[in-house]
């Protein structure tokens, strides 16, 4: 009974250790890859997978795969299955390179990886390996001499591109248009796809231009390439050229500048320029010895630099200039040409280019406003003379029609001779006293009927004899004084 104790204890401690070894042995980590072959450029999965184990699974940062491999993702999963647990954990990595590539090793507890090692292809089977070349334009640049850059990447097939970001600590990179073009390599043509920036080399010595990493899609997947950098060396400028100098002939753009200006109104020259690396120290300098260069008679009236919001990479740094004048005499004014020296590179040597502003006209509009001014006030005098000339014979004409009706309405020969006399026998000259007085003012000819009709008139006035039909007397005064007057 004693002995019976011990040794069911022992039995029972012998069976929960026969039933945990099968569970210790069942704790595992798998590293597998997919697919079997890396290709340069495609995803990777890298998978692992760990069984009953306690410790979790490492996270991964980039910096660990790198320079060989880009990871882009990282994914993980817990759970359960039949009383065994499981953790996952997917990493998506990149080849940034072809030949032997290595993973790391993982330890997870007591349970480990071994690092291994991959053979990563150049393309996959059937395509042809992309190839990289660079050019440069101009081949060997000075410093501060703005190039062209172009990348091509050949057998592009039916990737579609997204532009990479270049960096480079020794110059300043602008980009510029991409396109895809055919070029013969290495005796064939081949589709290129071309990426091209602006690069300004800051100082002499060597220049290192990353690429950085080129994203690509192929029918929706992702590819990932990593460009040789571009190494190339800038050429010291010549020590007798001046630092603040521009290196290449500057653009030079008129954008506005009138032909035709009012004496004392303000206008202004608008230019735009442009150049690689070009600075607003060196504008405003250029600017403010030829606006001192301008003759008095411009009247100078101060200069403003900004730069322009269009700037393109291909014409470099661009700035505008507003020039303002006030000229003070009238005439035609031929401002001096603008002066830009700089240094070729093609010659090595310094150069100038000069542009000659438009012709201003000045105009001195204060004569024509003179000559306007007398020419309205004679137009007013004439415009008053004929009104008081057009009042005058509408008087007269009243006069006229009054006395012609008096003439009418006379009931006898006195009244009929006032009648008479009350018409002006010409113009200016007083009232006559006597009908023969009105006829020689009047300088009627002898044949004319008024001449019968006053002896008449005069006859009856002094009774020489008696006037048989007044009214027909009176009709034909009448009659004749209206017809004289139409005449006149």
């Amino acid at each position: 009974m004693t002995l019976a104790r011990p040794l069911a204890a022992l039995a029972l401690s012998l069976g929960l250790l026969a039933a945990a070894r099968p569970a210790a042995a069942q704790a595992s980590l798998q590293c597998r890859t997919e697919p079997a072959a890396a290709v340069l450029g495609h995803p990777l999965h890298w998978t692992l997978i760990a069984r009953d184990l306690a410790a979790p699974l490492p996270s991964f940062t980039p910096a660990q795969f790198a320079p060989d491999w880009l990871l882009t993702d990282q994914q993980g999963a817990s759970g359960s299955t039949d009383g065994h647990s499981e953790q996952t954990a997917t990493l998506t990595l990149y080849p940034l390179r072809s030949g032997r590539l290595p993973l790391p090793a993982v330890q997870v507890g007591s349970a480990r990886c071994p690092a291994q090692t991959l053979d990563v292809a150049a393309a996959a089977n059937g395509e042809a390996p992309l190839q990289w070349r660079t050019r440069m334009t101009p081949a060997r640049p000075y410093a501060l001499q703005a190039l062209r850059v172009e990348l091509w990447v050949i057998g592009v097939g039916n990737l579609a591109w997204t532009t990479p970001q270049p960096r480079s600590a020794q110059a300043q990179i602008a980009p510029l248009a991409d396109s895809v073009r055919s070029e013969v390599i290495d005796g064939a043509p081949q589709l290129v796809q071309v990426f091209a920036w602006r690069v300004l080399p800051l100082q002499a010595g060597e220049v290192t231009m990353d690429f950085g990493l080129l994203r690509a899609h192929a029918f929706g997947s992702l590819r990932v390439y990593a460009p040789p950098p571009l190494r190339f060396t800038a050429r010291a400028l010549p020590l007798w050229w001046p630092t603040d100098g521009l290196i290449g002939a500057p653009q030079l753009q008129l954008l506005s500048a009138p032909a035709q200006l009012p004496l004392g109104d303000t206008t202004a020259w608008r230019l735009r320029l442009s150049a690689p690396g070009l600075d607003r120290a060196q504008v405003l300098r250029v600017a403010n010895r030829w606006n001192a260069a301008l003759p008095a008679r411009f009247g100078p009236a101060g200069v403003q630099v900004t730069r322009a919001q269009a700037s393109s990479a291909e014409a470099g740094d661009t700035w505008d200039i507003t020039l303002y004048l006030r000229p003070q005499t009238a005439g035609r004014l031929q401002a001096p040409a603008l002066r830009f020296d700089y240094f070729d590179p093609r010659t090595e040597l310094p150069a100038t280019m000069s542009w000659m502003p438009p012709l201003l006209t000045v105009v001195d509009a204060r004569p024509l406003h003179l000559a306007i001014g007398l020419g309205g006030a004679a137009a007013l005098l004439l415009l008053l003379f004929a009104l008081r000339a057009v009042g005058c014979w509408a008087c007269r004409s009243w006069r006229e029609r009054r006395a012609l009706q008096a003439v009418w309405q006379a009931t006898d020969a006195a009244a009929l001779k006032q009648a008479w006399l009350a018409l002006p026998a010409r113009r200016g000259l007083p009232r006559a006293a006597t009908l023969a007085q009105w006829l020689s003012d009047a300088a009627l000819p002898p044949p004319h009927p008024l001449h019968p009709l006053a002896e008449r008139l005069q006859r009856h006035l002094y009774g020489l004899h008696a006037m048989p039909d007044f009214p027909a007397l009176r009709r034909a005064i009448q009659a004749a004084l209206a017809a004289r007057r139409r005449s006149d």
